[in-house]
Formats: structure tokens, sequence, C-alpha cells
């Protein structure tokens, strides 16, 4: 069983830490069975200036999505605000996909699709009781321009399960060492739990780390996946 222990300050739930009860490690739970995505305009059917990108969704004081912003900065006022079944708390900041279209005219964009992004909290390793590697797929790995996250772009086996069977994924924090050079370099690995899900097909989701606890000038970050082992090492200062 899990349970949510949410984080103080403007980032809310799509930052919440998600902790075993035995003191494992501090996870997020993802529902593979269907991927959930929240379609909120059906649009004109030209979609010849649409746009893809991790964005930080902002709430207004009612709950509703009025902004977003990309990792570079850039804000992105939004002509057709909404809400989403897990916006839920008011004056707050929420990691997503975003998909949208521009408009030349205002310099405004129109919103088309969002899906909820998973933001991961590093876990020390005294805190997992077991360590959990099963594979899964790594389809890349890029830190955001404004170096708050380490984004991924994760490939999950699924299937349909008559139980509420639920794969877990987190991020532990084995070692910070100081090399020759003086760089410090964090020592990461995906947690990652199968549990009783079927692996009939492939889902692609996001998941991004977040950097405010990585107090490192490079990042190893180690995958298990269907092929081995695989390290993606990131330059927090590139």
């Amino acid at each position: 069983m899990f349970f949510i222990m949410s984080r103080c300050g403007r980032l809310r739930t799509s930052i919440a830490r998600f902790v075993y009860v035995a003191a494992m490690a501090a996870c997020v739970m993802l529902s593979l069975q269907a991927c959930s995505n929240d379609d909120y305009s059906t649009g004109d059917g030209k979609y010849s200036y649409l746009t893809a990108d991790l964005v930080l969704l902002q709430t207004n004081s009612s709950k509703t999505v009025t902004a977003a912003v990309l990792d570079d900065g850039t804000r992105l006022s939004l002509t057709n605000p909404f809400t989403a079944e897990w916006t839920t708390v008011p004056d707050s900041v929420y990691r997503a996909l975003l998909y949208y279209d521009h408009d030349d005219t205002s310099g405004s964009v129109k919103a088309r699709s969002v899906s909820q992004v998973h933001v991961l909290r590093l876990a020390a390793a005294s805190q997992t009781n077991q360590m959990c590697t099963d594979p899964l797929g790594l389809e890349s790995v890029w830190l955001a321009k404004n170096r708050s996250f380490i984004n991924l772009s994760l490939l999950f086996k699924s299937g349909s399960t008559e139980a509420d069977a639920r794969q877990v994924i987190g991020v532990v924090l084995e070692d910070v060492t100081a090399g020759a050079d003086g760089k410090r370099r964090a020592v990461l690995r995906l947690y990652h739990d199968q549990a009783s899900v079927p692996q009939y097909y492939t889902v692609q989701q996001y998941a991004s780390i977040s950097t405010s606890d990585i107090d490192a000038d490079v990042v190893e970050l180690h995958v298990n996946t269907y092929s081995g082992e695989v390290i993606r090492t990131i330059d927090m200062n590139g």
C-alpha cells in the first residue's frame, strides 16, 4: 500500500512524493492499463503548427490552467484556459506534456491536449529496503534548458488485468563522489517494479527528475533495460 505525502510550497501534486509504508523509496505510481489524456478541445482539424512541449502549468485561484512555462523560461498565455482532473490545487504549478497551436495574431497559444508528467524526487539508498530494477525501455534522457529537471522518455510493458496492479518507478541516489578534477558526481539508479502487470504491449510515458536535491556537477543515471544496463551521463553545468 502506498500513501501520498504532499509537498509544501507552490509546486503541488505533480511533484507529490509517494512513499511506501515500510520506508521503501520515494516513488511515483503509474497505472498503465490505459493511457490517460485529457482532451478538452476537439480543434478544427488543422494541426500544421501543432507543438508539443514539457511545461509547468500554472493554475489560478479557481484551479484553472491559464498559462504554461517552457523549460527555457518562455511563458505561454492560453486563449482557452482549462481544467483537468489532476489540477486540483489553486495557484499551483503542475508538470505536464502540452500540445498547443500558436496564434500568430495575438502571440498567445491555444491548448489542444494535455497529460500529466510525474516528477520523481530523490530517495537515499538507505531508505530503500529492497531495490527493484525490473527492465523497461529507455528512449531518451535530457537536461531541461533551465536545469530544473532531468527528463526521461520511458517505455513500459503493460497489459489488461482484473487486479488493480500498478507499476512503480522512482529514483535512488546511490553515491556522490568528488573526482580528481574537483567535480562532484552523483550516481542515480532508476527504481522500477513491474509488480504483477502483464507485458503485452508497450506504453510510452514521460517522467522528470527534480534536480533541486542533486548537489553535483555530473549525474550518472543507471537504468536496467531489456537490453541490459544503460548508463546515461548528464553534465549539470553544460
